[in-house]
This record gives C-alpha cells, sequence and structure tokens, in this order.
C-alpha cells in the first residue's frame, strides 16, 4: 500500500526541521562550551551518578539542549536571548556537584551550597565568561535550596530546562525501576555518546 505523497512531505519536512534544530543545537554547544566540554570536570561529570538514575553529565547535557530549545523559541517571538551564556551557564550548572561526598555533609546542604561550588568551576575553566553567566549558575536551583529567582531571561531559561529535566530523570529512572527496562536509561546514554560524537 502506498503512502499518500502529502503524508510524506510532511513528514520529511518536519524530520528535517527536527534534525536542523538538533545540529544547531549541536553547533552551538560546541562553539560556546567548548572549554567546558573538553575539561577533566565533564569528563568527571559522566562518571557521578545524579538524580539516582542518571549522571552529571547527561543531565547537564539534557539542560543544554532544553534550554537551547526554550532559547530559540523566544527568538521567535523577538525576545532577545544570550544564547552564549545560556550554553555556558547550562553545562556548568552543577559542575559543583562533583566530588560532593567530599564537599557537603548533607542532600539538603549541597542543594544549597553547589550553585556556588559551580561558579566557581566555571571561573576556572571558562577563560571568557559571558555575561550573566555566573548569576545564571548561581541561582539555577531557584525555588528550590534557598536560591534567588533568576535576575535574567537566560537564568529563567536554564532553571526551567533544569527542572525539566530533573524531573525527566526521575520519571524514566522510576519506569526503569518499575518495569526493569534498562534499555530506557541505556537508551538515553547512547544517545548523549552519540551526540558528544567521541569527545568524551
Amino acid at each position: 500500500m502506498r503512502t499518500p505523497y502529502y503524508e510524506t512531505t510532511i513528514h520529511k519536512q518536519i524530520r528535517e526541521k527536527r534534525e536542523d534544530r538538533k545540529e544547531r543545537i549541536r553547533t552551538d554547544i560546541e562553539r560556546y562550551g567548548d572549554e567546558v566540554l573538553n575539561s577533566d570536570e565533564m569528563k568527571e561529570a559522566f562518571s557521578q551518578t545524579h538524580h539516582q538514575w542518571s549522571t552529571v553529565g547527561e543531565h547537564t547535557l539534557r539542560v543544554a539542549f532544553a534550554s537551547l530549545m526554550l532559547s530559540y523559541a523566544l527568538k521567535k517571538l523577538d525576545i532577545k536571548v544570550n544564547i552564549p551564556a545560556v550554553v555556558v551557564g547550562a553545562l556548568c550548572h552543577d559542575l559543583g556537584i562533583l566530588g560532593r561526598k567530599e564537599k557537603f555533609i548533607s542532600a539538603k546542604e549541597m542543594s544549597r551550597e553547589h550553585p556556588k561550588e559551580s561558579v566557581t568551576v566555571a571561573r576556572e575553566l571558562v577563560s571568557e565568561m559571558p555575561e550573566k553567566t555566573e548569576d545564571i549558575i548561581e541561582r539555577h536551583m531557584w525555588p528550590a535550596g534557598q536560591s534567588k529567582a533568576p535576575n535574567s531571561i537566560e537564568g529563567a531559561i536554564v532553571s526551567v530546562a533544569d527542572k525539566y529535566s530533573a524531573v525527566k530523570d526521575i520519571v524514566k529512572g522510576s519506569d526503569v525501576k518499575k518495569t526493569g527496562l534498562k534499555y530506557l536509561a541505556r537508551d538515553e546514554k547512547d544517545r548523549i555518546r552519540k551526540f558528544l560524537k567521541g569527545k568524551m
């Protein structure tokens, strides 16, 4: 049975737009986040568990992807967004969690203090920190962790993307736990590895 022409054309257009958007996201992450992506800290981030079923590195890349998708949508509405600040902020927002057992005495302290630690790590990794980036990182936990509310559109983007990605991490993880379908987590890791194209 033949597929109607309009269906084939529409699906092809949707697929092409999706691929173009993914490529644009990859390009922006690599262009503005290269120093972070190639750091020892990011390599370490892929070996430390986060949100029970993920790693700091996997979560970080999901936040970067979601942040850029939100940024592009806002730009279509003529809302100016500083893309370099969003990329660096998203990639560095949780790097202060690394070595948490040695740094923090409790999960509550980690939740409250890791944004400041992440700013410290970002300063060491990024030679030219985009304006607003420190605030993006320091305020990304809002409304949790006694964090102040974001004071820029870029900060709001990363904060929302972080919460969305954290919930997604937990829900996917609960699916794995409930059903035993470990391939759900594995597939996500494979997608991230393909994105990195051997960078890690």
